[in-house]
């Protein structure tokens, strides 16, 4: 594929994940309300224990499957149909391998961000789709991270202006959660000031929402993209 043609395709994943956004609003708004009440839940722990180690085993045992079910219901949703409100556990049954990934996919980032922030960027953008794969082809952990850096080869480049906004979106619009303090001993407070919560609505309820169904599209059409078939083997789709 041509670079204009990959170009207008990664436009594409943003326009038509608004009309993803639109025609499913009233499923999408039921999910993104109970994950959003889920998520409080660690910010009650840290606020009450001020430790985030008291917050850590909600988080991994509750959180992270939840958000890595969200990925199933907007890959779904991105596909045509077929999502429902259940697809937001649908990680659960494979926790282990869920969690797993999970924290990898952190690790494998983090260590490239510690030597330089490039290759954890680079590292991300190559492996980020893991958590989608383990959920959607219920891949085992290995599979997972093969799978995703198969089908963003050659992708990088237009999926790091997706990631990129919704790195932006995330720490440019404020949360109504507020956490200040040491590592040691943080505290926790509400921001409820009418700017705030209206941007945090809006981030909440619009912008991630549309912006995890671009990431979605972009998934769905890398898994069928054709592929360059390496020399030597002609078995492969070209």
């Amino acid at each position: 594929m041509e670079s204009a043609e990959k170009d207008k395709e990664a436009l594409s994943w943003f326009t038509r994940a608004w009309d993803d956004y639109t025609n499913n609003l009233p499923l999408l708004l039921p999910i993104i309300l109970t994950q959003a009440a889920l998520s409080a839940g660690s910010f009650y722990l840290l606020a009450h224990f001020h430790s985030l180690l008291a917050s850590a085993p909600y988080m991994f045992f509750v959180i992270t499957p939840v958000a890595t079910g969200a990925n199933l219901v907007y890959i779904k949703i991105a596909r045509g149909g077929g999502a429902r409100f259940l697809d937001l556990f649908s990680a659960f049954p494979i926790y282990h391998r869920a969690l797993a990934v999970s924290l990898l996919l952190g690790l494998v980032t983090l260590g490239g961000a510690l030597m330089l922030i490039v290759p954890g960027i680079v590292l991300y953008l190559m492996y980020g789709f893991s958590e989608y794969a383990v959920v959607d082809r219920r891949t085992g952990v290995k599979a997972s991270f093969a799978l995703s850096a198969e089908i963003t080869d050659g992708w990088k480049s237009r999926l790091f202006a997706l990631l990129a906004l919704i790195a932006l979106v995330n720490v440019l619009v404020p949360d109504i959660f507020v956490i200040t303090g040491q590592l040691k001993a943080p505290s926790a407070s509400l921001d409820l000031k009418p700017w705030t919560v209206a941007a945090s609505a809006l981030k909440t309820l619009v912008f991630l929402p549309w912006l995890s169904l671009a990431m979605a599209r972009a998934y769905n059409f890398l898994l069928l993209a054709p592929r360059a078939v390496p020399a030597g083997n002609e078995s492969r789709v070209d």
